[in-house]
Parts: structure tokens; sequence; C-alpha cells
């Protein structure tokens, strides 16, 4: 052997003994396979990890067969467990090669759980889980962001908000609270308080009521006061661990005062939705959007969306970066005042639970 082969023979064998393989293989109903590392099987989705996109959940309805190089435990409808790597044979079906009764046939949509030999079945961790959230049910998240600068120019700013969370069996309790503070060569420039409360209470697995109340003052749109009160029902589109979509529409009433003198109480419609999604382990996406449009005259719009994403900062997940875009459009506001406000975000944020 050459010099200079020699060293790339060293890296590949080296690569050979301590690369991890994706040795598993799921094949899809469309006929397609995913080459991948089988991690559970739970609630009708499978979770399996891959080089190309890293952890995905694929529904158990797209899936015709599973086969592992490693054993795993596999639970049935009829409560029977078996332990053994997963076969997939076409013709002849799933299966699981256990050391005892050899292969066993079984049917896919039979399979109800799968996960790793000598680790507790997700039915019992989601167990625990229920019974710690029955035990504290509360949760809290306090985010915090500050810049400044000094020299030509003096500046201060400050954002944070505070959320405050209880879930119980059928009931969401959201309490939060956030604020903006700039000061800049002496001068207040940014002074913004919100906080508010929505109460959601489930009528089956997807349908749900809700209520919801916010108070909000902001110096620099001449906004003394602004209350609404709103409540209406909401539907789950999507209602996964990694994933939640929810709709919401519901009527209420709005007051609002400003510093110049005027008043005004207004019906209105209350629209939106509510967006998560767990796009990686380390990549947490959330989006809401609200429409209040007033009845009296549609001109009275206000529209309200949020976006951010988490990057979780250690392995218990409970310090974050949050970076995130607020915006918020008033048809009709104030003389003087912009219709769009717009700000944006990065701070640390600590989770409570």
């Amino acid at each position: 052997m050459s010099q200079s082969v020699l060293p790339y023979a060293v890296v590949s064998v080296f690569l050979f003994i301590y690369c991890p393989v994706l040795a598993d293989e799921v094949l899809l109903t469309d006929g397609s396979k995913i080459i991948c590392e089988v991690q559970t099987l739970t609630e009708g989705k499978l979770h399996v990890t891959t080089d190309f996109a890293g952890e995905i959940v694929i529904d158990v309805s797209k899936v015709q067969g599973i086969t592992t190089d490693k054993p795993l435990s596999v639970e049935l409808e009829s409560g029977d467990r078996a332990v053994g790597p997963l076969q997939y044979t076409p013709g002849t079906g799933q299966a699981v090669e256990t050391n005892a009764l050899g292969p066993v046939n079984v049917e896919m949509e039979t399979i109800t759980a799968v996960w790793p030999q000598g680790q507790e079945s997700p039915a019992v961790i989601a167990l625990r889980e229920h019974l710690n959230k029955l035990q504290n049910p509360w949760s809290v998240t306090l985010a915090l962001g500050i810049d400044g600068q000094s020299g030509n120019t003096n500046r201060t700013a400050v954002n944070g908000r505070l959320d405050i969370k209880r879930t119980i069996d059928n009931e969401r309790l959201f309490l939060y609270g956030q604020g903006r503070f700039s000061r800049e060569n002496g001068r207040d420039t940014v002074k913004e308080v919100i906080g508010g409360a929505t109460l959601e209470v489930d009528i089956d697995e997807q349908w749900f009521v809700f209520g919801r109340g916010e108070l909000e003052f902001d110096k620099f749109e001449n906004l003394d006061l602004r209350s609404r009160i709103a409540g209406g029902f909401g539907y789950f589109v999507i209602k996964e661990p990694e994933e939640e979509f929810k709709l919401r529409g519901g009527i209420g009433f709005q007051h609002e005062s400003f510093n110049t003198g005027v008043s005004d109480d207004l019906a209105v419609a209350d629209l939106g939705w509510d967006y998560r999604k767990n796009i990686a382990p380390w990549l947490q996406f959330n989006h809401s959007i609200t429409f209040l449009p007033a009845f009296e005259d549609i001109n009275q719009t206000r529209i309200v969306m949020n976006n951010a994403v988490e990057i979780p900062l250690n392995p218990n997940k409970d310090w974050k970066l949050r970076i995130g875009l607020r915006n918020e459009y008033d048809a009709m506001p104030e003389p003087g005042i912009k219709r769009l406000d717009s700000y944006y975000y990065l701070n640390i944020a600590w989770d409570w639970h």
C-alpha cells in the first residue's frame, strides 16, 4: 500500500469502528424506504432518527413495515408483549424475532407501542408525567432582554415577559404580562405594558371553550388604557406532543381611552389561531395571530401577531434563547401614530415546572 493511500485507509477504519451506523429500515405504504434508527412508537406515531433530517415523526398509518438490527420491546393491542428485532418481509409481513418463540408474525396495525429494550414503556412514562402534572400543574417562564449604549448616545432598553400556565386534565389557564421600556439621553422613548389571562376548557378531544381578558398601556401611542374581554369556541386541528395547531373564534367588548381625552367602546370579534412546532430537539417555533374587527365599523380593526423561536441552552432545557417578532396593526390609530408597530427581541428565558 502506498504512503498516499495509507492515511485514507486508517481514517476509513476509524470511522467504521467509531461512527454509529443507521441500520434500521422503515418501508412506507408508498414504497419508499427510510434508513434510520428506530426510537419509539407511541400514540400512532413512529419516532426515528435519520442522518439527513435528524429526528422525524411518521404516522403509523403510512408505515408498511419495520426492520431493525437490535431488539426492541413491542406491545400489541391484545396487551401481549414480545422482545426482539423487528423484521418485515414482503409477502410474509411484519414479525418480531424472539429468542424463545422464534419469529412471531404480527399485523402492523395491531402494534400499539415500541420502545428500547430494558427501558420503561411509553405508557408508563406518560402515566408518570400525567401524575407529575396533577401534583404540580403550574409552570412559569420568565424572559428578559437588556441592551444599552453610551458615548455619543446614552440609551438603555429593557423588555421582558412572564408566563404562568396551569394545566389539568381538560383545562388550561394562561396568565401573562410583558413590558418594554427604553430611555435615551434622559428621555423616555418606549413605555408599554400588557397583561392578561386566558382560560380554555375542553368539550371533547378537539373542541374547547375559552374566555380571555387583556389590559394594555402605551405612553407613545397616547394610550392610557385598552381593555378587552372576549369568549368563544376553539378547535384543535393538530394536538400532538411535537406539534399543536388550534383555531379560535368568539365575540367580545373593547374599551379604549387616550390621553387626548378621546375614549371608545366597541363590540368586537375575536378571531385567530395558535401554532407550535418542535422542529428539532434544539428548536421550537411558536406563532399566534389575533384579528379584532369592530362590528360597528370593519375599518376599526386591530391585528396582533407574534412569532418566536426557542433554542435550549442546557440539557434540561430550562434555560432558553428566545428570538421573536411582535407586530401590532391598528387600522385607525390616533393622529400622528403609525398603523403598524413592530419590535424584535432576543431574550434569555428560564422555565420552572
